[in-house]
């Protein structure tokens, strides 16, 4: 009884040069069928939308701090105790932070515009046409790799089709690994700078709110007027407390802010270009002629 002998793979050259056009085809027809589907699409967008939101926030931060600095620094009060006067202007203390603060607002509508051009440049990615040349440029480096006889076009068609690769996927890219980085290092500087600009900026709107009140009491009689002084001497006494109060917030103020500068420019403006540069190279890396 003879023994049937199991024939041994093909490990000769030839059979390694049949086995890498399949895998080639296959990568190919994969990248095409991701290209499609709309997932990635939808997380890019999303975390786009998110960060949109977030400089949303903070500009509007940057626009009620500006209104409360504003509404102080057009306050004014004269405190009269024993008859000697004293003006207390409290805005003077804010005003080295209004610049700040105004920059501020013009830094987060650059970032807003930054992150709305992402997201035209997500729409533009997922545009059908695009697809569809994908899909083409696809099926004709599919035929140059099966084909011999189309060898002599297949670097061409290889640097196409790994350019219209990267037009579909770089933003996608780029808005997955921009929100990776936010979360691993700026989510936790932009939580504590974001709580501290609204607390700084209710602290001085509460404050404002206060003098105004002791700025509009007018006393009519007798008994209105020394309690009017009697409030005017502990009011000269309370003066410090409220420097110190808005030193307080305007120190908060200048922290925060230039904290949320750096999260926002990392975000809108270092990232994506580090990762667009990265890109780009490994495109590069890709684009080398393939062995036949």
């Amino acid at each position: 009884m003879t023994r049937q002998s199991i024939p041994a793979p093909d490990e000769s050259p030839s059979g390694r040069l049949r086995a890498a056009p399949a895998l080639t085809l296959l990568s190919i027809a994969l990248v095409v069928v991701l290209a499609w589907l709309p997932g990635t699409d939808e997380v890019g967008r999303a975390h786009v939308d998110e960060a949109f939101k977030r400089a949303l926030v903070g500009y509007a931060l940057a626009r009620g701090l500006n209104g409360v600095i504003s509404v102080a620094q057009g306050t004014e009060v004269a405190l009269q105790p024993a008859g000697v006067g004293i003006n207390f202007a409290p805005g003077e203390i804010l005003d080295p932070v209004n610049d700040l603060v105004e920059r501020f607002s013009w830094i987060m509508m650059l970032a807003s515009s930054s992150l709305g051009v992402q997201k035209v440049l997500l729409s533009m990615s997922a545009w059908q046409g695009l697809l569809v040349a994908l899909g083409l440029i696809g099926l004709l480096l599919m035929a140059c790799v099966q084909f011999r006889r189309l060898h002599w076009c297949r670097g061409v068609i290889q640097r196409l089709f790994i350019f219209v690769l990267l037009l579909r996927f770089m933003m996608p890219a780029i808005s997955v690994a921009n929100d990776w980085v936010y979360r691993t290092f700026l989510e936790a500087d932009y939580i504590a700078a974001s709580a501290a600009l609204s607390e700084a900026q209710q602290a001085i709107g509460q404050i404002n709110d206060e003098v105004r009140a002791e700025r509009q009491d007018t006393p009519e009689t007798l008994m209105d007027r020394a309690r009017a002084l009697y409030d005017n001497v502990l009011a000269q006494v309370d003066v410090d407390r409220r420097l110190d109060e808005y030193r307080q917030a305007a120190e908060s103020v200048s922290e925060s802010t230039i904290n949320l500068v750096v999260v926002f420019l990392m975000q809108t403006v270092v990232f994506p270009l580090v990762f667009l540069f990265v890109m780009l190279g490994v495109i590069r890396r890709l684009a080398r002629p393939w062995p036949r």
